[in-house]
């Protein structure tokens, strides 16, 4: 064999390889997505003695490294009713334990009283002489982070941050205020004494933990709790995942590319034998 022919066989191989290479990289699924939001929706029939709609998103970031940035918002209708106050959330992590994750700060952008502005930008960690009233929960215990004993709807997602206690242990973390005041609503709806005289977050809340390990996957956070109230009997919304999509045909890059990959093999096809018989 010619060492002109040589050369021509390695230039063709070189040629698929590197067409191959484009159409594996175009189809590689992203792993790095920064921000994930979780939503759910459910029903409230004890609010105003009507069926009221509950709804609320959660959004997680890890854009910061090191640190999970949640952003916590109610989306339902006003409140009338103490089981409408968003009060709590809790959630999984599919990954190895998140062992030294710690709530670094927890921030409410507006809070209200009885549809009155009465503070910006509150520290819901040092509230009313650095009162906790937001506080985080974790647990490795295979059961989760559990409530009060007998309770009928226990949490068994090992990681939360709520506004109450729930009746979950001390020793996990948990330490919520007073009843439901610094829970989330998004304004007043015929509301009762207790909602009308109560101090709330308007819409939503912003909370960073820090104690992120290296490799931490976005992705592995799932089964959201959204709880309202003060007691776990009392509402609470599941995050549903979507089922998956449809199966997705070539980007018009990757069929560009394979078509350039195939008019390769159409001339390595159509050249005289490299080696003469």
């Amino acid at each position: 064999m010619s060492q002109l022919y040589s050369k021509k066989i390695v230039g063709y191989a070189a040629y698929c390889i590197s067409a191959l290479a484009v159409v594996t990289v175009l189809q590689m699924p992203r792993a790095d997505a920064a921000s994930l939001s979780f939503s759910a929706t459910g029903t409230n029939p004890v609010s105003g003695g009507n069926s009221t709609a509950l709804a609320a998103t959660a959004v997680f970031d890890n854009s910061i490294s090191g640190k999970l940035t949640l952003t916590l918002t109610n989306t339902g209708p006003g409140a009338s009713a103490p089981s409408d106050v968003l009060t709590g959330i809790f959630w999984d992590y599919a990954g190895s334990p998140l062992t030294n994750l710690t709530l670094s700060s927890a921030k409410a952008p507006t809070v209200i009283t009885n549809n009155v502005t009465t503070g910006t930008n509150v520290d819901l960690t040092k509230v009313a002489g650095n009162k906790v009233e937001w506080g985080f929960a974790k647990t490795t215990a295979s059961t989760g982070l559990g409530g009060a004993s007998g309770v009928a709807n226990p949490v068994t997602q090992h990681y939360g941050i709520g506004t109450a206690g729930f009746g979950i242990s001390p020793g996990f973390g948990l330490s919520g205020g007073q009843q439901f005041n610094y829970g989330i609503i998004t304004g007043y709806d015929s509301s009762n004494p207790a909602v009308s005289g109560g101090t709330f977050v308007k819409n939503s809340a912003t909370f960073v933990f820090s104690g992120l390990p290296i490799g931490f996957d976005l992705t592995k956070i799932q089964n959201l709790r959204f709880q309202y109230g003060t007691a776990l009997n009392e509402p609470s919304t599941y995050y549903i995942a979507p089922p998956p999509p449809p199966k997705k045909v070539p980007e018009p890059s990757a069929t560009v590319t394979l078509a350039l990959f195939a008019v390769g093999g159409l001339k390595v096809a159509k050249k005289k034998p490299l080696v003469s018989a």
